[in-house]
């Protein structure tokens, strides 16, 4: 079959010129079969084998580049074996039932990027590749980095090992606080290593990544800094001398966005090889492995300007747990945490935690879990009830940009919110709680901005008297109010409101969502949502559902007009 494929290629011109198949011996006895032919397009003749790789038609042929007349000496997407860099894994959807549909689709791929090669704009396709150009470097491994890109030049620090350079760092304190494999080695040297920007595109359309190895196109390129920052690094290499042989590269590519390289200096006299005075060296490459901040955050879904931000959480329990997992990996970078309990092998599993930190205080526990598993956040964690911890911190509520309850006791949580409204400095409120057996779950805004001031509605409103001297009721409720929903395993003080790991994912993730767009600044009013699940087994336990829940048609509820006018707590 392959060979058939191979050899109809060879007879559509369209495609490819001149196609003859050709074969290898292998040490194993076999044999690699490939075409050789010619793709003729801008002026020019290209050289080219096409091979099927073991894992056709799970992916596309390989197209190699043999030659390009008239010859073209630097050329972008072409690995350093000749393959063309054609596909990108991730966005390819094949189908093996059509093995001449793949083919054909591998060809027109190279044509067009053949096509970019020959006439767009190289310099720019070198920048976009930097990285690759620096992988495979004679160290073997390459060196973590958590040195975040900027447009200043700067002093960074560079972790030695005797002679062996371990990281580079802003922060020296970084590696070993947020790698654990850090945390084991024995003490280094810190030495001084030397951040500059450079934009190579903004004055060289001819730019290669081997001219940033070169140490006199490598001047060119640190000597076009603006006047500011010429002076700037004037003095750091003035000030370092020779004995900051590292220097870190923050690229311009593009779109944009600085990719990181490293340049270690050998064999230098006199003054720094980058300086005006410096009598050169030799450069060596230093392929780095970006662990700072921003680039963890993009790479990964998170936003890097929540970094700045703080939340209280109170309480954290399932809900809880998972919300504080939720907001950490959406890049939130400060999180008290305020909760008095201990984990409890009972909370196994519907806690983000699991069996992990049982015994430990939840606050405790759950620290311990996010600085495991998520970088560059600081958690304050509180081993107290709610009442309490504010009694102690009346300040808390300004001093945060968003305050969320996740305890699932309306008595406290109404507490929290008459605080919140007792000053326009203190920061928005998110309310949410779970309704039993997985009927649903909701959260409610509260304390938002709407223009100059805080925007009415807030969990009071929420609760009413449905008959004079009767019990609360919440109107947003899914179960019907005058039943108890908790149950009991153990007797008194052993009560618990019955759900699943599933319901208090939902519920955090309700609340996540809604919690970063008011960190964002997205959120106006104060929006109260809700998410509607199966209510078979609430049934089937011999329980009743409001209106509420049965006028829902879809698995999110819409908005409650639930804000009252005449409400003491929020429309005084």
């Amino acid at each position: 079959m392959r060979r058939a494929l191979l050899e109809h290629l060879s007879r559509c011109q369209e495609l490819i010129e001149g196609g003859e198949m050709e074969s290898l011996l292998l040490t194993d006895g076999g044999r690699r079969e490939f075409l050789r032919g010619l793709i003729r397009m801008d002026g020019y003749e290209i050289g080219v084998r096409v091979e099927l790789p073991p894992t056709f038609p799970l992916c596309l042929a390989k197209v190699f580049i043999d030659s390009i007349s008239p010859r073209v000496e630097r050329r972008p997407h072409i690995l350093t074996d000749g393959r063309l860099c054609i596909e990108a894994e991730s966005d390819l959807l094949l189908d093996v039932h059509d093995p001449w549909g793949i083919l054909r689709e591998t060809l027109v791929r190279a044509h067009r990027l053949l096509h970019q090669i020959l006439t767009g704009d190289r310099a720019a396709e070198f920048a976009r590749e930097l990285i690759s150009y620096w992988k495979g470097s004679p160290r073997g491994l390459p060196v973590p980095c958590f040195v975040a890109p900027d447009d200043r030049p700067r002093l960074t620090k560079a972790l030695y090992f005797e002679e062996l350079l371990l990281a580079v760092a802003d922060d020296p304190r970084e590696p070993a606080r947020f790698s654990p494999d850090f945390s084991r080695l024995p003490p280094c040297t810190l030495r001084n290593a030397i951040y500059i920007p450079i934009d190579p595109l903004a004055g060289d359309p001819a730019f290669h990544p081997d001219k940033l190895a070169t140490l006199s196109e490598l001047r060119k390129y640190v000597r076009a800094l603006p006047s500011r920052d010429g002076r700037v690094l004037d003095k750091l290499l003035g000030r370092s001398g020779k004995h900051s042989p590292l220097v870190i590269l923050g690229v311009r590519r593009p779109e944009g966005e600085r990719a990181l390289v490293g340049i270690q200096f050998h064999d230098t006299r006199g003054g720094h090889p980058l300086a005006h005075e410096g009598n050169g060296g030799s450069v060596e490459k230093i392929e780095l492995q970006r662990r700072d901040a921003p680039f963890l955050a993009s790479r990964g879904g998170a936003d890097p300007h929540l970094r700045g931000r703080k939340v209280l959480l109170a309480g954290c329990g399932a809900v809880g747990g998972y919300l504080a997992m939720a907001l950490a990996r959406a890049g939130v970078g400060s999180l008290t945490l305020v909760d008095g309990d201990v984990f409890e092998l009972a909370n196994t599993y519907r806690h983000v935690c699991g069996i992990a930190r049982n015994g430990m205080p939840k606050v405790f526990g759950l620290r311990q879990e996010i600085e495991r598993l998520v970088p560059y956040i600081t958690v304050s964690p509180y081993q107290q009830r709610l009442e309490a911890f504010l009694h102690e911190r009346p300040q808390t509520l300004d001093s945060h940009d968003l305050v969320i309850a996740a305890l699932g006791n309306p008595t406290i949580e109404l507490e929290l919110n008459r605080r919140i409204w007792s000053s326009h400095r203190n920061a928005p409120a998110l309310f949410c709680w779970l309704e039993p057996l997985g009927l649903g779950g909701h959260a409610l805004l509260t304390h938002g901005r709407a223009s100059q001031s805080p925007a009415r509605g807030c969990l009071e409103c929420l609760y009413d008297h449905p008959v004079r001297g009767a019990a609360l009721e919440n109107l947003a409720a899914f179960a019907k109010p005058g039943e108890a929903y908790t149950r009991d395993s153990f007797g008194c003080g052993g009560r618990y409101l019955p759900f699943g790991d599933l319901d208090a994912q939902n519920t955090a993730q309700l609340t996540a969502r809604l919690a970063l767009r008011v960190l964002r600044g997205e959120v106006e009013g104060a929006p109260l949502q809700s998410w509607k699940g199966d209510a078979r087994a609430f049934l089937q336990a011999g329980y009743e559902v409001t209106s509420r829940y049965e006028s829902q048609t879809g698995a999110f509820a819409e908005t409650l007009a639930y804000i009252r006018p005449d409400c003491a707590v929020c429309q005084t």
